[in-house]
Order: C-alpha cells, then structure tokens, then sequence
C-alpha cells in the first residue's frame, strides 16, 4: 500500500484495493443508467472493461470528454487520465513530430515506470482516445504502483489537470469508487451526498456482496437480489445488453437467456448476390486509381484546411491523417476523436483497405482467441477472407498503421481487399459490421472526394460557398501531385493565406506536404 498526502486529501492506493473498486465500478455503472438504473450517483457515467482480475484495465469516462485508465498485471498498477484540452502535447512537452499513437506518447506522465509494469502501461494505452491534432493518445497525467514503490506526474504535481479522477482511487470508501462529486465540500452538496447514500444503503450493500462472490470466481445474481434490483423477469430478453456487459466481469443471472453468439463474419451472406471473390467491377466504379487519389487529396485537405487562417473549411472529409510511402506503394490512415479509424494501403498488386470502431477488434468481433495474437498481419486476416497471395505484403503496410489492443493485438473489425476486377472481405460479405460505415465512404467517392456519411446538405452548401475556394486549391494541388512533385504556386498562397499564419502550424504543414511531394516557393 502506498500513502500519500494530497491536496485531496491523504490517498491510500493498494493494488487489490483498486482491482476490486474497478470491478465494482463497473457493475455499478450498469445499473447507475437507462432501464436498470438503481443508484442516484453512479462512479461513472461510461465504463469500459478489458481483461480480467489479474491482468485488465477499466475506464471511467465522464461522457464529456474526460476520462481516466487503470491497468493491472501481478506486477503492479498504471493509471493515466485526460482532462479534455490537456493531452500529451499540451501537457507532457510531446512534439507532434514524436507522435507514435502507442505508449510512448503518455510515457511523460509516468517517469521511472519500471519494465515490469510495461505490459500495464500498453493495456492503458490501448483504452485511451485518440486526439484529432496529430493522432497522440490522450493522456496528461499518470500514476503507477509497483510493490512499495510509486511515482508519476500524479505524485510529483497535485495541480495537473486530471489528477482529480485519479485521486479518486486513492480515496475509495469500503471499496467503493467514489464520483469526483463526492470532493465538494458546499454543504448543499453534502447534505444531498449523504441522503442519497442513505436511500442507496440497501443497493450498495447488495453490489458488494456480488462483487465480494466474484473476486472467487464466477457468480450470479440470486433471485432475491434480482427481485431487490427490480429487474423485470417479464421480459429478460431487454436486458441482453447489461447481461453481456456483466458475463465480460464473470456475473450472470439465473433464468436470463442465453446470449446468442455474434454471427461468424467470414461468412457470405447468403442474400448477396455474387461471392465476394466473384470477378466483378468494384462496386461504384471504384478502382485503385481513384482510391489513392482520394487518400492523397484526403491527405493534402486536411492539411491546407487546417491551415487557413480563417478557418473556411472546417468539415474536411480527413480529421487526423497519416501517410506513409508513395503513391506506387504505400498507406493512408484516417483516425478520429472517438479511437475508431480506417486504413487504406496499395501496391502494385491492388488495395487492403481495413476499419476499426473503438471496442469492436478482432478478439470482440472476428473472434481471435486470446492466445492466439501475434501482433501482426495474422490478427485481421479473417476480416480479408481468401486475400491473394500478391497481396500480403499491402496487408503488411496497412497493418503497421493499425492501432494495438489490450493483448497486443492489432485492431480492425472489417476489411476489404481489391486486385484488379476481384474484391473480397468481410466488409462485401455483410454491411452491418462494425467500421463497415468508414469503408463505404470509399466505395462512394464524388468526383474523386471522400465524403462523410454524416456531411450533410448544410456542408455541400458550404463546400459550394465558403469553403470552394479551399476545395478547388485542393483539386488544383492534388492532380499536379498525382504526376509528381510540384509546388504550391503564389496564386495559390495568396489564396490560401490571405493573412500570415501561425509560424509553429505553417512549419508543420510544410513538413506534413513534403511526405506527399508538394511544397512552396522559397
């Protein structure tokens, strides 16, 4: 056990301590909202669970776009937390040129991390968000526990933005994660607190009692705590959600319906017409050709957008994009504040495209066994059923700018693959999977543009108004760049940048430019 006095009080932090208030901050979410909401002040809002009682992590996330991880192994305890507007580059000195998208972005937030509590330190990275600047993972503080040893920016600076969720694992009462509210010392406040405890007693005491069941081994509600929680027995086929979200942590219910099984996607859907690796057009006229023109003018968009001194682009189709080799061979990733992403890479073979919505990898959704990760190609092959063998090198390039989960494992939910006049993948063989919106962007280019499922009549007004200037440079510059490098003419500057720009942000689309074979006078 580590104690520390802060400035939120004297923190006791104890491993065992924190995994069991993670788990019962969990359940307790379940039934702190919707249908089943029970508890008048829930831990947190959202909850999120990954692993198990040895080694997992849990997220408490406010819903407003703070949030804090801890992540356990035997070893110890790593905790990291983001308050909206203070990630790495804001608050650990991280240069957006460093970014990598793993731990190595949050690393600042814990000095002196001994290597045993690497693994930790990767389960946390896994469920931080991702920031729409530069791709970095989002956290600007940390903490970690090994043994009697402890350290990190949460110890070293009480002030720094997000030490307050992560100093709510050190003030755990009877186990129990407490909301931040519970730091307010209005008395308003803590007459209300104290009635709803009160009222909640009998809740309380029941969650404990479960949670205290499932730290040996798996359990289940009995009939009298099923009754004393008020879920309806009338219809339990409502409650399938909270009772998947509940058999993640070992807890179920007696009577409660089997969960049916995710459908196996590498299936064919037996209503589409033509197996996916039938030789047909693409749909939509989409070709290789077209599909890296519109990462490379998806690329340079955001760029130039981003750039504009008075912001007249503000819905460019990319929000945070990277690009690796050329357009002979090479890779384009388009990721968002949500952790979901998709990656486009192409060969002289032909495209890999791949998507991942956060939560959905291919543990949860293309059915990987754990023990069966190799952080590689292998862990989203089944989403690129009967991938040509031409193209596994592509699968390597998209793989490398795919993000890694909790277990090591690269993360997609769906893919498709294109060599010639042959498509293939998950994403052709059902269109309700997971990511399957991102890649459909790509098979529904206008003009050769990436457009958003979600923009709207309001944006294609704006792109006809507002933003044309903007969108006909961008036009201009990527069909010169398609045949080879060229340069940002003065015209096209001084539309660009009817006033002088930020120093630091026009050195970075500088560089960002050159990556794609574009640059400017001088």
């Amino acid at each position: 056990m580590i104690e520390w006095n802060h400035r939120y009080g004297n923190l006791d932090f104890d491993r065992g301590a924190i995994v069991r208030a993670a788990l019962r901050a969990y359940v307790e979410a379940i039934f702190g909202s919707g249908a089943l909401k029970r508890v008048s002040f829930a831990a947190c809002a959202y909850a999120g669970w990954t692993g198990d009682l040895e080694r997992g992590a849990f997220r408490d996330d406010d819903g407003c776009g703070n949030y804090n991880v801890v992540a356990w192994t035997e070893a110890g305890i790593v905790g990291l937390a983001y308050e909206l507007g203070w990630g790495p580059i804001e608050q650990l000195d991280l240069s957006p040129s460093a970014v990598t998208g793993g731990p190595d972005d949050v690393r600042g937030a814990v000095p002196g991390l001994p290597e045993a509590l690497e693994p930790a330190l990767v389960m946390a990275t896994g469920m931080l968000g991702v920031g729409p600047e530069h791709g970095q993972r989002d956290a600007g503080v940390g903490f970690w526990l090994h043994g009697d040893r402890a350290g990190g920016t949460f110890f070293d600076d009480p002030t720094s933005p997000g030490a307050k969720g992560l100093a709510m694992w050190g003030l755990l009462r009877g186990g129990r994660l407490l909301p931040p509210i519970y730091l307010s010392t209005h008395p308003s406040n803590s007459a209300a607190l104290a009635e709803c405890d009160r009222k909640d007693a009998p809740i309380h005491a029941l969650l404990d009692a479960v949670v205290d069941r499932r730290l040996k081994g798996p359990t289940e509600f009995t009939p009298a705590e099923l009754e004393a929680l008020r879920v309806p027995a009338s219809d339990p086929t409502r409650h399938l959600g909270a009772q998947r979200l509940l058999q993640k942590v070992g807890i179920t219910w007696p009577g409660s319906p089997e969960i049916p099984d995710l459908p196996r996607q590498r299936r064919r859907n037996p209503f589409f017409p033509n197996p996916p690796t039938t030789t047909v057009r693409p749909r939509r006229g989409v070709d290789q050709g077209t599909l890296v023109r519109a990462a490379l003018r998806a690329y340079v968009e955001n760029v130039l957008a981003r750039l504009d001194p008075l912001d007249r682009h503000p819905f460019a189709a990319s929000f945070v994009p990277r690009w690796t080799g050329d357009l002979e061979q090479g890779a384009f990733r388009n990721g968002d504040a949500g952790g979901g992403y998709e990656v486009i890479a192409w060969s002289d073979a032909g495209v890999v495209g791949l998507a991942y919505e956060l939560g959905y990898g291919p543990i949860e959704h293309l059915e990987l066994p754990i023990d069966a990760v190799k952080g590689g190609p292998d862990d989203v092959r089944v989403a690129l059923p009967e991938l040509p063998a031409e193209l596994a090198s592509t699968l390597e390039m998209a793989t490398c700018l795919l993000d890694v989960g909790a277990h090591g494992e690269k993360l997609a939910s769906v893919g498709f693959w294109l060599r010639g006049a042959e498509v293939g993948g998950s994403f052709h063989d059902t269109y309700i999977m997971k990511g399957a919106e991102r890649l459909r962007a790509w098979h529904s280019l206008q003009g050769g543009r990436l457009r958003r499922w979600y923009q709207g009549s309001y944006v294609a007004d704006l792109g006809r108004t507002k933003a044309a200037p903007i969108q006909a440079l961008v036009d201009a510059v990527t069909t010169r760049a398609l045949a080879g490098p060229t340069e940002l003419s003065p015209d096209e500057l001084a539309t660009l940048l009817p006033t002088p720009p930020d120093p630091a942000r026009l050195l970075e689309a500088r560089r960002l430019l050159q990556q794609v074979g574009v640059t400017w006078p001088g």
